[in-house]
């Protein structure tokens, strides 16, 4: 495995200066950077897309627990649909690195569509083995599962280059032709900034 020096090393040499203390996501990267062997790009969308096809398989056969779930066991289904969509998350890894792709999905046109996704899903397995009572908890489950697919809808859509913008105008028109709203005049325009 052959190692690097960053440029901040390389000027700390001609310098003399000590050099400085790595922060605590520095050490972090370097870890996983060392335990992960080097990948060639072949690996790594091999990696990507088995991990893709397995996290989907998973999640799909969660469906087969609806059922249990129905019944007051959501323990089953709620595991295998959150494992299903983590490691179709980890697929993403492969590509990027793993210190790489925790940056991606926290940049500010993520962040927000990361948070919903991730607190949908401590939600769901909150909801799934709390012990105690929970009045509708199957359509809370379900709720929870629908508000996950959203996100990870939105987040996805957001490494495509105007695709939220179309997305957004495509809602617009279809809530002003079902709502009958003037906004879908040919010559009117809407003043909210949002749909701008």
């Amino acid at each position: 495995m052959t190692s690097y020096l960053k440029l901040s090393a390389i000027e700390n040499l001609f310098t003399g200066e000590p050099p400085k203390p790595k922060t605590w996501y520095e050490e972090l990267e370097e870890k996983v950077c060392s335990s992960c062997p080097a990948l060639t790009y072949q690996q790594r969308i091999g990696g990507c897309l088995s991990f893709m096809v397995i996290g989907f398989i998973i999640s799909m056969g969660s469906t087969l627990r609806l059922i249990e779930l129905v019944k007051g066991n959501p323990g089953p289904f709620a595991i295998m649909y959150t494992s299903g969509n983590l490691i179709s998350i980890c697929a993403t890894c492969f590509l990027y690195g793993p210190w790489s792709q925790a940056k991606k999905m926290f940049a500010p046109t993520r962040a927000i569509s990361t948070l919903i996704y991730i607190f949908f899903m401590c939600l769901t397995l909150f909801l799934a083995f709390y012990p105690g009572q929970i009045a509708f908890r199957v359509l809370l489950l379900i709720l929870c599962i629908f508000a996950q697919f959203l996100a990870l809808c939105w987040y996805t859509i957001s490494f495509i280059p105007f695709a939220r913008d179309l997305v957004l105008n495509c809602l617009r028109e279809a809530c002003c032709r079902s709502c009958k709203l003037d906004c879908c005049d040919e010559g009117s325009t809407t003043s909210d900034p949002f749909w701008a």
